[in-house]
């Protein structure tokens, strides 16, 4: 039974393994876009390509059960884009929040030097010595 195995081409052992984890989309496809966004060279391991293959079918579901929430009956691409808007804001709302820590930063630095200079022109308590 192993020499049956060795004899199948690699692309057919792939593929059963892909029915056999029920992924929702083809692996090959899903390894495809990840090394087409890599701008080093990488070894990609199996368990990676299974879990971003698992997790597009979770993000394309939620977006499905948000355009089922929809009153009508056919679904156009304003019904997509509004159930996909929170996955394509992650980005923007990324930004929005580095922005805001630049901002805080900058007040903490402001703040520091302006309890420095305080404390610099508040004469400190002299020390009573003991007699």
């Amino acid at each position: 039974m192993a020499e049956e195995q060795v004899a199948q081409p690699e692309e057919e052992i792939a593929e059963s393994e892909e029915e056999a984890l029920k992924l929702p989309f083809p692996n090959a496809r899903v390894v495809a876009i990840i090394k087409e966004n890599l701008k080093n060279e990488h070894q990609v391991k199996r368990d990676v390509k299974v879990a971003a293959n698992k997790l597009l079918g979770e993000i394309l579901a939620d977006i499905a059960q948000s355009m089922d929430k929809e009153e009508y009956f056919t679904l156009s691409i304003e019904h997509f884009n509004k159930a996909a808007r929170k996955y394509r804001e992650i980005a923007l709302n990324q930004k929005r929040i580095r922005k805001i820590q630049k901002v805080l930063e900058k007040q903490r630095a402001e703040l520091d030097e302006i309890v420095a200079e305080i404390e610099l022109e508040v004469p400190s308590e002299p020390q009573s010595s003991p007699q």
